[in-house]
């Protein structure tokens, strides 16, 4: 089976032939609801190889939750819950798997790292299921930003199906949780001296909306990622009012996107001699509006969420099926 593993600071995205999965990035401990007249959508209770509550589980029943936003992420005790997570997502039984997977360009010198992270036997037990065994013979890991690259240019067999866009030269501005990759690639291959990782981010957004939720709702104290989906939604609840956030959004955003657009426009020179510019990830459903004026060819992808893991997958049809 060919899986497709994209594990941000955000939330764990995979998939394969079948399913696709987003999880929430974040554990919590193991605190179920004692009663509910609806069953949890979704709710993941991982006993093996935790005992954790994960995503919107932990989010929702957790009284401690975790989540990292560093380099040691894929090294660490949340990132291979969420991995293990993400596989009992796509399948209830066990298999013998390849994975391709990716890392930011500041961080690809880690692809070792990540690379043994996969390999081999993974034993997972959920809550109210039998337990699985994942073997992952193989696992290739590339730079994120790539995966978008690759989901326009390759079909679902994992073979060209745009050839103006694999000969051609393409910038990609992948707008993450806590970076935004640029990356130049020319006949699929990157231009390194053209590629470059910036710290700036969605949780850029969160940060500073919290800071205005603690001035201006000094008794709300809420998680990240529900912060993060009161952005996405321009309104959060106030001892039940609606609490418009367009305003504090729309001042937060147009200085993150010039950041953007000044560090692209000096790495590529203003972007002219790019066939295309293409804008994906998570933060280009925030950002993107305010990017795309300073580049007359660019644009956001259809799924700016899933592109990138989309073309993990697709390559991984290319190497192995």
């Amino acid at each position: 089976m060919e899986i497709a593993i994209n594990g941000g600071y955000t939330a764990f995205k995979a998939r394969n032939a079948h399913h696709q999965t987003l999880i929430a990035s974040v554990i919590g401990t193991p605190d179920q609801t004692r009663f509910s007249v609806t069953a949890p959508e979704n709710s993941i209770e991982l006993i093996t190889p935790y005992h954790v509550l994960v995503g919107e589980a932990a989010l929702t029943q957790s009284a401690q939750t975790q989540r990292r936003e560093d380099r040691g992420w894929i090294s660490s005790r949340e990132w291979y819950a969420l991995f293990t997570a993400a596989l009992s997502e796509l399948t209830p039984g066990s298999v013998d798997c390849q994975i391709v997977s990716g890392l930011p360009l500041s961080f690809y010198s880690d692809k070792d790292i990540l690379r043994d992270r996969l390999l081999g036997e993974h034993h997972i037990q959920r809550a109210g299921r039998r337990a699985q065994t994942f073997h992952v013979s193989e696992a290739r890991i590339i730079p994120e930003p790539f995966g978008t690259v690759l989901d326009a240019a390759l079909d679902q067999r994992g073979r060209v199906a745009n050839p103006d866009l694999a000969t051609g030269t393409v910038g990609v501005i992948d707008i993450g949780g806590k970076t935004t990759n640029l990356l130049a690639v020319t006949r699929l291959a990157e231009v390194r001296y053209e590629s470059a990782s910036i710290n700036v981010g969605g949780w850029d957004v969160v940060r500073r909306v919290r800071t205005w939720l603690t001035e201006t709702c000094p008794n709300l104290d809420p998680r990240d990622h529900q912060i993060q989906t009161a952005v996405i939604q321009h309104h959060i609840r106030y001892y039940g009012e609606r609490v418009d956030l367009t305003p504090v959004i729309e001042d937060i955003l147009p200085p993150l996107a010039d950041q953007i657009i000044a560090t692209a426009s000096q790495l590529w020179n203003g972007g002219a001699h790019l066939d295309t510019i293409v804008v994906t990830g998570g933060g280009a459903l925030l950002l993107g509006d305010h990017i795309l004026p300073a580049f007359p060819h660019a644009r956001v992808v259809a799924d700016p969420i899933f592109a990138n893991v989309n073309g993990f997958w697709k390559f991984a049809r290319y190497l192995w099926a």
